[in-house]
């Protein structure tokens, strides 16, 4: 297929171009700067116009829309509306004009509320799943729920195929990818050591209540100590082009265990001790059900902070 990335030199844009490269498709990337992916052509465009963002789309299969403001504190309440609602519009609108046939559209876990709430929040019931109602008090967690409805309403009145893929905390966790995205995104103009970035993380582990400086990382307790290794997280957006069932879908994409050296009974037993549980929670297991993503896409998780480069980095004493 051919596929649009946009966003595409972000940070988690250098791991689904590889892996969308990887499974045989033809994939460019769209935005104000080129991907660090040296094989992957760039195309300049502004999705916050819609002409831009139509030439752009021009002759594509599918579009993985990542492009985004992606913290509340990144910008101003007008610059993420701007971004993150007028951008996803022009994206839409434009496939639907150009005949693409689908749009992936990379949303976030924020759109429940949890992340970044002025108070932690107590749960409804567990683990959160796509039924779970969103109620997000921030600007970014609110474009992108519009996001999502806008997503539903394309695919309603235009026919466009739409698959909204929750993305909850991805973390880079292997040396060869974290080395790119040291160097993409905010990044790009003053790039960190792989170290300092797997600092950042070894921190969360060791203080997960927080706070941490703005604009940095939701605190492990206010998101419910979610965390997704971004070649999983990549893998959730390729499963979702490839996919031909779905004419709309929400699903939510996180690994399956936490950010958290407790085990999930202690977390609950401490801190949710009257939430109702809907599944068994054993060990590490994630307070967000992937299961539809399983089931409906295939979605696998394959890594895990435990294990790995960063695990490694850990044991070494972190130097």
């Amino acid at each position: 297929m051919k596929v649009l990335v946009t966003g595409g030199s972000g940070r988690l844009g250098g791991y689904i171009l590889r892996d969308l490269l990887a499974h045989g498709h033809t994939v460019s990337s769209c935005g104000r700067t080129p991907p660090t992916i040296a094989e992957v052509p760039h195309i300049s465009a502004d999705i916050g116009s819609l002409e831009s963002t139509r030439q752009a789309l021009a002759g594509q299969d599918a579009v993985v829309h990542l492009a985004a403001v992606a913290h509340p504190k990144r910008g101003t309440p007008e610059q993420i509306t701007q971004a993150n609602i007028v951008g996803t519009f022009n994206v839409l609108e434009a496939a639907a004009l150009e005949g693409v046939g689908k749009v992936v559209f990379g949303s976030t876990e924020a759109t429940y509320g949890f992340p970044f709430s002025r108070l932690p929040v107590m749960p409804r019931y567990l683990p959160i799943d796509e039924e779970y109602p969103c109620e997000p008090e921030d600007e970014y967690g609110l474009s992108k729920l519009v996001g999502e409805l806008m997503c539903k309403r394309y695919s309603a009145a235009c026919g466009l195929r739409t698959l909204c893929i929750r993305i909850c905390t991805a973390w880079h966790l292997d040396r060869a990818g974290t080395e790119i995205a040291v160097r993409s995104g905010p990044w790009r103009k003053a790039p960190k050591a792989v170290e300092e970035l797997w600092g950042q993380y070894r921190e969360q582990l060791e203080r997960p209540e927080g706070p941490f400086p703005i604009p940095g990382p939701a605190a492990p307790r206010h998101r419910l100590w979610s965390v997704t290794d971004a070649r999983d997280t990549a893998q959730a957006l390729r499963l979702a082009v490839e996919n031909n069932s779905v004419q709309h879908g929400v699903f939510l994409t996180t690994g399956d265990d936490t950010c958290s050296c407790e085990e999930t009974p202690a977390l609950i037993a401490r801190y949710f001790p009257d939430v109702p549980l809907r599944a068994p929670l054993k060990g590490y297991a994630t307070l967000y059900s992937n299961e539809k993503a399983k089931r409906v896409l295939g979605y696998r998780p394959q890594h895990t902070w435990r294990h790995g480069d960063f695990s490694d980095w850990m044991e070494r004493g972190s130097h």
